[in-house]
């Protein structure tokens, strides 16, 4: 009975020790997630194609073509080589094509057809190449999350319009997500010039001080059970 008793408290102290290994591990991914985060909004402008391919089609595309244009703010502004287009000819960003899958056909206005489309997850919807911020240099890209956007399109031209609003994804720099993004855009024509703006908020991470006080909790409860640990190994020695 004593020695099932021994392995017990020899159990009980080895998951002790385990637990501040733990906290002080959570402590440290904590730190390391804070420190990588994006905020402000970058705009894009170039030539898009929106294929005139009928009335609502089962399927249909976007094509960037180019990008001819970039204005930053906030952290986008302090990149290396720079995004900004104004102080730097634009280099290594890439937008991928849309390819829209159709959801439903929507109530005629008029001479206007209209239709929702599924855009699918797009990883990585836009590549704006190898960066470097706060001396760490990595590629940075934008995922589209699947979302929802209507076509129009006008009988009497034939011009179909596209408008993004509300769509959402995430920048990715280093391998890691630093930030949530908002997408706005509107393209019309089966060739023409596009606007689009990407806005970043940071991703939400636990604050150090609360990871600390994990972190203590946790090594309070161990010290808690090597005193009771230690407490019924002097009890059954004097037996």
């Amino acid at each position: 009975m004593f020695a099932i008793k021994s392995r017990v408290i020899t159990a009980t102290l080895a998951a002790t020790a385990a637990i501040p290994i733990v906290t002080a591990g959570v402590f440290t991914s904590a730190g390391s997630a804070q420190a990588a985060i994006l905020k402000g909004s970058i705009g894009l402008n170039g030539t898009s194609i929106v294929p005139s391919d009928g009335i609502n089609p089962s399927s249909t595309s976007i094509t960037f073509v180019d990008v001819d244009g970039v204005d930053t703010e906030g952290d986008f502004a302090n990149f290396s080589p720079n995004l900004d287009s104004v102080t730097t000819p634009i280099k290594g960003i890439t937008i991928n094509t849309l390819k829209l899958t159709k959801i439903t056909n929507l109530p005629s206005i008029s001479k206007i057809t209209r239709a929702t489309y599924s855009t699918g997850n797009v990883f990585p919807f836009i590549n704006f190449g190898t960066r470097t911020l706060n001396s760490t240099t990595a590629v940075l890209t934008f995922d589209l999350d699947d979302a929802v956007i209507t076509r129009t399109r006008t009988s009497s031209t034939n011009i179909s319009d596209v408008t993004l609003d509300g769509i959402t994804g995430k920048f990715n720099f280093d391998g890691k997500t630093v930030a949530t993004g908002f997408v706005t855009a509107s393209l019309s024509g089966t060739r023409s010039t596009y606007q689009l703006t990407l806005t970043a908020e940071p991703v939400s991470v636990p604050e150090p001080s609360t990871m600390l006080g994990l972190g203590l909790f946790g090594t309070f409860i161990a010290a808690s059970r090597l005193r009771k640990a230690q407490a019924i190994s002097g009890d059954l020695s004097t037996r």
